[in-house]
């Protein structure tokens, strides 16, 4: 074999241009190589293509007349290929809705003409059973101001309402179904309080039904405010309110001690120097323990803080309350001993002075609980706080 054979059987064939790149270049995959399947589920071989440097002959001159911010029309081209992969790369669970306005106001005007009537009839004793509880008792005199209360926070964070689809979102019937049950278990049982409180489940699930996930989860937090509107069950609200009672006059009394008043408590009664202070069921501070409660919700939905300072907010109710109202019959002892003649005063001669002073002590102990929440929340911003670190 002759040097010319050997020279030409290690030849390598010429290109036919080097500096012409192929229109298949980066479409080519090595053989044998196992496909990689990436995020977004189409397959590469991981070949990364060598890039071409142009030599200096195919370099472009530029045109002094062109304007060089223009793209060219190759780099146009591949602006649009990525621009169109990216529109293919966004994951199907998070689809992108436009809220559609007339929609939204036709399906209002809807519910507002067919469901909100058919509502009212289907819970009409259960309602004017609501709003009798507010006229007669103290303890859920607020309830009137809940439904404007809910309008308000929904109205507050409008600008974040996420849109809806335009179909029914059936597991929406699971709250309506929970109500069917109990309101007919009410019926039997004669309950009156599980019957008003099915209204809250009809509530939600007419709400998940008509508007979608996305709607009742944003708007959740809100409708949970309209738990505050409804009668604690007849049972749980007697054991709740012989315990409150009998823990209010026996810290009424550590109070009454602490400032150098003998007092003894006694069940539900507090024995003073000269008199004997009863703490009734009215006194037992559920009152206050509900206000407080509705309070600390609405401070959650209105101010944004982390969750667990949420929790806080949330549980430095019950202590408030059970202060506040021990506070309350501590101040009442206190007027009625050292202050009777102020009080005997003011008292017209058809009414107790001691519900005088309990009426006095209560509204001063009010602007008390008010005083001592506000300045929970701004200690709480003040020591856990975001601070930037450069």
């Amino acid at each position: 074999m002759t040097n010319n054979e050997n020279n030409h059987s290690f030849e390598i064939p010429p290109a036919s241009n080097p500096t012409e790149e192929s229109p298949h270049h980066f479409d080519a995959e090595i053989p044998n190589t196992p496909k990689k399947k990436n995020k977004h589920g189409n397959f590469s071989t991981g070949f990364t293509p060598r890039r071409e440097t142009p030599s200096a002959s195919t370099k472009k001159t530029p045109n002094p007349n062109e304007n060089q911010n223009e793209p060219s029309s190759e780099n146009s081209a591949k602006i649009d290929s990525t621009t169109t992969n990216t529109e293919h790369k966004i994951p199907n669970n998070f689809p992108t809705i436009t809220i559609d306005k007339a929609f939204e106001q036709m399906r209002l005007l809807i519910l507002c003409l067919v469901m909100l009537p058919l509502s009212i009839y289907a819970f009409w004793p259960s309602l004017c059973g609501i709003v009798y509880a507010w006229y007669t008792q103290l303890d859920y005199g607020h309830g009137f101001f809940v439904v404007p209360l809910v309008a308000l926070f929904l109205y507050l964070r409008r600008d974040t309402y996420p849109g809806t689809y335009h179909q029914l979102t059936w597991i929406g019937l699971f709250p309506i179904l929970i109500c069917g049950i109990m309101r007919f278990y009410a019926a039997n049982q004669y309950m009156e309080a599980l019957d008003q409180w099915s209204l809250l489940f009809w509530i939600l699930g007419v709400v998940w039904l008509f508007y979608g996930n996305r709607v009742f989860f944003w708007a959740l937090p809100s409708l949970l405010f309209l738990i505050f509107m409804f009668q604690l069950p007849y049972r749980f609200e007697i054991l709740l309110r012989n315990n409150l009672q009998q823990f209010a006059a026996q810290f009424a009394a550590v109070l009454l001690q602490i400032i150098g008043e003998p007092a003894i408590p006694i069940k539900n009664t507090i024995r003073l120097s000269t008199m004997e202070l009863a703490v009734e069921q009215a006194c037992s501070g559920i009152r206050f323990l509900i206000s407080i409660f509705a309070i600390s919700f609405a401070t959650i939905l209105l101010i944004k803080r982390p969750w667990w300072q949420n929790i806080f907010i949330l549980g430095i109710a019950v202590p408030i309350a059970l202060f506040v109202n021990a506070a309350r019959i501590a101040t009442t002892g206190i007027l009625l001993l050292n202050f009777s003649g102020f009080v005997n005063s003011i008292t017209p001669e058809h009414r107790n002075p001691a519900v005088v002073a309990d009426e006095i002590a209560g509204i001063f102990m009010i602007f008390v609980a008010f005083g001592i929440f506000i300045a929970f929340v701004f200690y709480l911003g003040k020591v856990f706080r975001k601070v930037e670190i450069s």
